[in-house]
């Protein structure tokens, strides 16, 4: 009894977990049965879709006028479907190979995309417009190139890909039957959004000046134009020579003449350029009066130390010593000052530091002497002429320039206007000026640089249609070649002299190089400037 009691027991219990193996087969069976149907379904509507791939899609960059300097070009794409009727509307616009090549890819019974002229009227062909960039994109160094995954690699391309960057592609997305043929009388979707490329980047660049400094620098060779406007330094044009085609990068990776490198925002031996930076150090301690006589040397603690015109000046003030750009005056002038009122002008101009464009582009740091290093009387007889261990680039020269023709004072350059995303414009915020020196300090040194042009250094800077200001430079690099020192030129100035509207300066890598003076260039983008700008 009690045996019998136990079997049935074990016999109830077996039968319970024969019961609960035979429910999870069946229950794994029907997951399984239920994923592979999922997945055969979309195999499906995989194999049932045939997609044609017309381009990637990219926001734009614009001017300061909502001007594309990318996505300046557009064509048209037609999708022709393989039918009588088709080929028959193609062949009414194009001829010649382009079309019996395309007519060939249609007899293999897919859709075929081209390029037409127009759009075309027939049912069974499908246009749309796409936009992409021409060979010869403005400011290259500036938007920048985008990689083969279409994101930015350089510039502003690179420093706004997050908001430029699209994964969205133009296309025609055809439905097909199981064999993958196209299902007749069923229209493509037509899937191009053009949100994606009218949403970008605003940048403070002008469209036309742009255009202008792309011509007058080309005498440079290698070097560089930066047009800003004088009282905000919104950059309103930027050129680095040589330049390079934004879509065929590959070309120039190996150009010993550096056609990537960005001239405008690297740094470079100064020379006199520098010199109004000395001259405002010394109004401002009250030496505005001080005379010296030129020799044609100095003599600074056991060496001699020159001036250009080796016969000497003469007698000279401040004004003419700036206009004759006179070496040895402004040895005295700076030891004058003082390393420490030096050192204080420099460094509230920003010199020796980096700048900042936008997010992701910044200029490079540039050198400037210590205070500690200043106090060699050598060291700031150099220094108080541009040269020895100071090094700046051609954006970095915009805040002395602007701070003497701005009443004293400079806002920090920049590159982008704001932001353009769904029809509405953001804004960035330029921040506040910086004060660098007193007004009557800016006033006196802006009517000295009036002197330079009118009758000094710089009289082939003046521009025919406006007056302006400025300072030429001839700095020594300390570089060799075929035994003679290269040396670098510049010219910084400003028109119209007495209510500056734009600084440019005008940078050139090896003088021996370039066919026009940066004083010409100077005139010459002044000029083309006032011609627009009315």
């Amino acid at each position: 009894m009690k045996n019998s009691i136990w079997w049935r027991f074990f016999v109830h219990r077996a039968a319970l977990c024969y019961f609960l193996l035979i429910l999870l087969f069946f229950t794994g069976f029907l997951r399984v049965a239920v994923i592979a149907r999922d997945d055969y379904t979309e195999a499906l509507k995989s194999h049932g879709r045939l997609k044609l791939q017309i381009t990637s899609l990219r926001g734009t960059v614009y001017d300061r006028n909502m001007l594309p300097f990318t996505n300046t070009k557009s064509k048209i794409i037609a999708c022709v479907t393989p039918t009588n009727r088709a080929k028959t509307a193609i062949s009414a616009v194009l001829e010649g190979e382009e079309l019996e090549d395309l007519l060939n890819r249609l007899n293999k019974g897919k859709p075929v995309l081209c390029e037409v002229p127009r759009i075309i009227d027939c049912d069974e062909i499908y246009c749309t417009t796409v936009y992409y960039d021409d060979t010869s994109v403005l400011a290259p160094h500036t938007i920048g190139y985008v990689n083969n995954d279409n994101k930015g690699v350089s510039g502003i391309q690179a420093a706004f890909n997050e908001l430029l960057y699209s994964s969205k592609t133009a296309n025609f997305t055809f439905s097909c039957d199981g064999l993958g043929n196209i299902l007749e009388g069923i229209a493509p979707e037509i899937n191009n959004d053009t949100s994606v490329v009218a949403n970008g980047v605003v940048t403070t660049l002008d469209y036309n000046i742009q255009t202008i400094i792309e011509e007058t620098a080309n005498p440079l060779n290698r070097g560089a134009i930066v047009v800003a406007e004088a009282d905000t330094l919104k950059i309103r044009g930027m050129v680095s020579r040589p330049d390079f085609d934004s879509t065929n990068i590959s070309e120039y990776l190996n150009d010993p003449a550096s056609p990537l490198f960005n001239r405008a925002i690297n740094c470079y031996a100064v020379g006199s350029c520098f010199k109004p930076c000395i001259a405002a150090a010394a109004i401002e301690k009250g030496l505005k009066n001080t005379r010296y006589s030129c020799v044609g040397n100095m003599k600074i603690i056991d060496r001699s130390f020159n001036c250009h015109n080796r016969l000497g000046h003469g007698s000279l003030d401040l004004e003419y010593a700036l206009a004759n750009s006179c070496n040895t005056y402004f040895f005295n002038l700076a030891l004058k000052t003082g390393a420490e009122g030096v050192f204080k002008m420099a460094d509230v101009l920003h010199f020796g530091r980096k700048i900042k464009l936008c997010n992701g582009i910044y200029t490079a740091d540039g050198t400037i002497p210590t205070l500690l290093k200043l106090q060699n009387d050598a060291h700031l007889a150099n220094f108080s002429i541009g040269q020895g261990d100071f090094t700046a680039s051609p954006v970095s020269m915009l805040t002395l320039y602007s701070a003497i023709a701005n009443g004293g004072k400079y806002y920090m350059p920049s590159i982008i206007e704001g932001t353009y995303e769904s029809g509405s414009l953001k804004k960035y915020d330029i921040g506040y000026p910086t004060k660098a020196m007193d007004s009557k300090t800016a006033d006196s040194i802006k009517n000295y640089l009036k002197t330079v042009i009118a009758e000094g250094t710089g009289s082939a800077a003046q521009p025919k249609t406006v007056t302006a200001a400025g300072k030429t430079a001839t700095a020594q690099t300390g570089k060799f070649e075929n035994g003679k020192e290269i040396l670098s030129s510049w010219f910084c100035g400003f028109f119209p002299a007495d209510s500056p509207k734009y600084i440019i300066i005008v940078f050139c890598e090896n003088s021996s190089l370039q066919s026009e003076s940066c004083a010409e260039i100077f005139a010459k983008t002044a000029d083309r400037i006032m011609g627009i700008d009315k």
